[in-house]
């Protein structure tokens, strides 16, 4: 069965997002490793290395943490300075990653505003190359993420997240995360057909049975809107319906699915949500 999970603060230390999943009765966990709106990260000291690798196993996620990458990252922009930043930070982000023993580092491909696509394609591609060789072998894998397509987004589908991966990396080194909620703003009929179009996309241009992360988010908004914006499971368009076909589906087996909503006062709301897809997984 999948494991469920949500994404937690690490406020104070990422070994408190550990804790705060073991409260929620999280199996997998994601995480800020700096503040998504900001360039600059505090020191990753040894014994919160240490800490948090502790925390991980006691809480029985040790291989199922992942780390998401700020929002300020562009590796399709322009603006040579933008995607040169970016990449340095993004090095940093799987570095960081890999002390603390996490499963990967998602990221959103970038945007490449009003100009032209191809181009926008080849810089992320470069840049993608570019920051995973520097990141190095001790690194946590960076997970491309699929996204909505709103302003020149790339990466709206897993065949053209597959275009920005070179050859040589298919090591391992780079995979692909997915969001049900940017799946249905870019226009996959997640209650109809298209979830058999993504398994099928993932099949064919990854060689993948379904994705290393997959982030189970309820959506309102219309289907192929562009739009991204989440919802608790069950709150939004996609519904029981969808959520039950996705956690009875067997080729995801073990398939992580962290949720990215409103955690509310002590987590309450991430409680609850889990709590509703485990009883639909029944």
């Amino acid at each position: 069965m999948a494991r469920l999970g949500a994404h937690l603060s690490a406020a104070g230390g990422a070994w408190r997002a550990v804790e705060a999943a073991r409260s929620c009765g999280c199996e997998a966990l994601q995480l800020f490793l700096r503040a998504p709106g900001r360039w600059a990260a505090a020191a990753l000291a040894e014994a919160d290395v240490v800490r948090f690798r502790e925390a991980a196993v006691s809480a029985g996620v040790e291989g199922l943490c992942f780390a998401h990458a700020p929002y300020l990252l562009n590796l399709a922009s322009d603006d040579e300075n933008l995607r040169d930043r970016s990449v340095v930070v993004l090095v940093e982000e799987l570095r960081r990653a890999g002390r603390l023993g996490l499963a990967g580092v998602v990221l959103h491909p970038g945007s490449g505003g009003e100009g032209d696509r191809v181009s926008a394609e080849a810089r992320c591609r470069a840049a993608v190359s570019e920051a995973v060789e520097r990141a190095g072998d001790s690194a946590a894998a960076l997970l491309l993420e699929g996204q909505a397509g709103a302003g020149g987004q790339l990466g709206r589908t897993p065949s053209e997240l597959a275009r920005f991966v070179e050859p040589g990396l298919r090591d391992g080194r780079v995979g692909v995360c997915l969001d049900s909620a940017h799946l249905w703003g870019a226009g996959y009929d997640l209650l109809g057909d298209g979830w058999e179009r993504v398994l099928g996309e993932l099949a064919e241009h990854w060689q993948l049975a379904a994705p290393q992360l997959f982030h189970g988010n309820d959506t309102t908004v219309e289907l192929g809107s562009r739009r991204d914006r989440h919802a608790p499971p069950g709150e939004g368009r996609l519904g029981r319906r969808f959520f039950s076909k996705l956690l009875s589906d067997a080729r995801c087996g073990d398939m992580p699915i962290v949720l990215e909503i409103p955690p509310g006062d002590g987590n309450v709301l991430v409680k609850k949500a889990l709590a509703r897809l485990r009883r639909w997984s029944r």
